[in-house]
């Protein structure tokens, strides 16, 4: 199970960094840093973005609880909305409500292995929420909630790439056997 405190202290910089270059790589334009509490990725001239985390496990643990998932708490991004709710529960103006953002998480801390989930995908599946009642020993509801994609639709619509030793990023295609 993850760390509360770990998670929590965790600094992005570095998945940033790795993640900028991986869509400069892929033909992403003018990506700016976010600051602290936006967006991780910014491209202002197009109202695109890309928001990153570290999940620290495999594609096993995808196929073991049958869904993708993505923190609930990121849903002002997806949801459309003028407004959501910060974690205080205070009214916040959305910056973000007309953008396409995409979502990147790592499978680990070398960096070197991502899920790349597209804007469509996520908007099509922002209301398929799951709380895992395991993490609510040890955090909020809203820190146990996820937007959830079924497995089998992941498999085929979110991509998977492995960083390989000569540097360059590896598509890494699935089957659903």
């Amino acid at each position: 199970m993850v760390n509360r405190l770990e998670a929590l202290s965790h600094i992005d910089t570095e998945d940033r960094e790795v993640t900028k270059r991986f869509l400069e790589e892929n033909k992403w334009k003018g990506i700016e840093m976010g600051g602290e509490y936006d967006l991780d990725l910014e491209v202002y001239e197009f109202k695109r973005g890309c928001d990153v985390e570290m999940i620290n496990y495999g594609m096993d643990r995808f196929k073991q609880h049958n869904h993708f998932r993505l923190p609930y708490r990121k849903i002002k991004y997806w949801s459309g909305l003028p407004t959501y709710n910060d974690k205080n529960g205070n009214a916040r103006h959305n910056k973000y409500v007309n953008w396409y953002i995409d979502y990147i998480q790592f499978l680990n801390n070398d960096l070197d292995e991502l899920l790349w989930y597209d804007w469509k995908l996520i908007k099509e599946y922002k209301d398929n929420i799951h709380t895992d009642t395991a993490l609510l020993k040890q955090w909020s509801e809203r820190e146990s909630s996820f937007i959830t994609i079924p497995y089998e639709v992941g498999l085929e619509r979110i991509k998977h790439y492995k960083k390989m030793q000569d540097g360059k990023w590896w598509f890494i295609t699935h089957t659903n056997k």
